[in-house]
């Protein structure tokens, strides 16, 4: 499951996450959600606990893999 999903699901917004997860910022919560960056082996651990689970570390490898195909194939 994407971090993005389980957020919306949950009702969490950045802040929330940030504070459940400990050790990250809303803003990197955000980047992590849109796939814009990976999270750190710790952080990545941490959503796998928060979340039950349910967003795994290849679940946020996934996500930011499909944000950087997709910002290239919109350069070319």
């Amino acid at each position: 499951m994407k971090l993005l999903d389980y957020m919306r699901a949950h009702g969490l917004d950045d802040d929330a996450m940030a504070n459940k997860i400990g050790g990250i910022t809303s803003h990197g919560i955000r980047k992590i959600k849109y796939g814009e960056r990976n999270p750190s082996a710790g952080v990545a651990a941490r959503i796998q606990v928060v979340t039950a689970g349910k967003v795994t570390l290849t679940d946020l490898v996934k996500a930011s893999s499909s944000a950087s195909a997709e910002k290239q194939g919109s350069a070319a």
